[in-house]
C-alpha cells in the first residue's frame, strides 16, 4: 500500500497550519493525521510513523516541503529542521495538496 502525505495549510501562511495528513494512493480516506501545537513536533512524529511502515511506501507532496520553508518566517531553525527530514521525490498529490 502507497501512501501519501501533505500538509494542510494555506499556501505561504504557516500560521494556518492544520497538521500533516497521511492518505492511501487514490483514495481520500485519512490514515494518519498528526496536528499538535508544535510542527516540528509532528513532523518528528510522522518520520517515525512513516519509519514504521517502510519509507518506501509513504510519498511527500510539495506541501511539506513548502511548510517547512514557509515556516522560516517563524523560526529559522524549526525550519532548517523540518528540511532536513524531507528528502526524495515529491508530487503535487492531485487528491490533496489539501491547502485550507
Amino acid at each position: 500500500m502507497i501512501f501519501y502525505a501533505c500538509v494542510k495549510y494555506d499556501e505561504h501562511h504557516p500560521d494556518t497550519y492544520k497538521g500533516i495528513e497521511v492518505t492511501t494512493l487514490g483514495s481520500s480516506d485519512v490514515i494518519a493525521n498528526f496536528e499538535s501545537y508544535d510542527p516540528l513536533q509532528d513532523y518528528h512524529n510522522f518520520v517515525s510513523w512513516s519509519e514504521g511502515v517502510g519509507q518506501d511506501n509513504v510519498g511527500f507532496c510539495d506541501s511539506l516541503k513548502h511548510f517547512a520553508k514557509d515556516y522560516e518566517s517563524v523560526s529559522d531553525d524549526a525550519s532548517q529542521e523540518m528540511m532536513s527530514m524531507i528528502y526524495g521525490e515529491h508530487s503535487d498529490c492531485e487528491n490533496g495538496v489539501n491547502y485550507y
